[in-house]
């Protein structure tokens, strides 16, 4: 069930999030998390740029759309050379992730790459008469 790429220099990688995802479930110790465990799904993001790229000021804008129809956007500067992040959606917040597109871009607005979820297509809003 899980849905991953490595690309240029990112990779991407979404996933499911429950009880089982605790390590506790599995040893099976006392863990007050699974009386009420996370539910979700998550989006895994990692990249490795080489300097020469790195050194351009780097920014990370993810887009996450969603079963509801609504669609966030994510911003971060990329500080680290290499580095990963995780991206929590709950269930109950309408957090059950359609499709995804992660985008880096240099200090001038350049896109330095991309990664786009195979179901990615551009959102087109079609306004009242």
């Amino acid at each position: 069930m899980f849905s991953s790429c490595y690309k240029d220099y990112l990779y991407v990688q979404q996933e499911w999030v429950d009880a089982n995802f605790l390590a506790s479930s599995k040893v099976k110790t006392p863990d007050p998390r699974l009386a009420c465990p996370f539910i979700g799904q998550r989006l895994i993001i990692a990249w490795d740029f080489p300097k020469s790229i790195f050194s351009e000021s780097l920014t990370m804008v993810a887009t996450v759309r969603f079963w509801d129809n609504s669609q966030r956007v994510y911003s971060r500067q990329i500080d680290r050379k290499r580095d990963v992040i995780a991206l929590f959606f709950q269930d109950c917040d309408g957090g059950k992730i359609v499709t995804y597109k992660v985008q880096i871009y240099n200090a001038i607005g350049q896109e330095v790459t991309k990664w786009e979820h195979h179901f990615w297509a551009e959102l087109i809003e079609v306004g009242s008469i």
